[in-house]
């Protein structure tokens, strides 16, 4: 139980309480799930305190996104979910996107051996 956090509502990004109003907090492969998660839905140099954490979307959705390839985009992605260091290797990873959206579903071995199964769609 080292891994633990504060659990987000993964529709609303909004800080969950439990029964007795207290901040509800989740541990070990729910606190990798979740940080992942939001490092997918976060843009780099979005949130001031660090500047890296994030998925590159200026590079991807940027004025200069023609001459960005799906293996820059695949690999700005695996970044993106690299940043969590209970992520041993990805899996599998799916990457689908338009002008303006784009969808990624991957599965990843965390360190303990635990497999993770994720979509998440920006």
């Amino acid at each position: 139980m080292d891994n633990m956090t504060l659990m987000i509502d993964p529709e609303t990004r909004d800080l969950v309480f439990d029964e007795d109003g207290s901040f509800k907090k989740i541990f070990d492969t729910d606190t990798t799930v979740q940080n992942v998660r939001h490092a997918l839905l976060t843009w780099k140099k979005e949130f001031f305190a660090d500047e890296t954490h994030g998925t590159d979307y200026e590079r991807i959705f940027g004025l200069n996104q023609n001459d960005v390839d799906n293996d820059e985009i695949e690999e700005i992605i695996r970044e993106a979910i690299l940043q969590e260091p209970d992520i041993s290797r990805i899996d599998t990873l799916t990457v689908s996107y338009d002008r303006r959206n784009i969808s990624v579903e991957f599965s990843a071995t965390l360190v303990n051996g635990e497999t993770i199964v994720l979509g998440v769609t920006a």
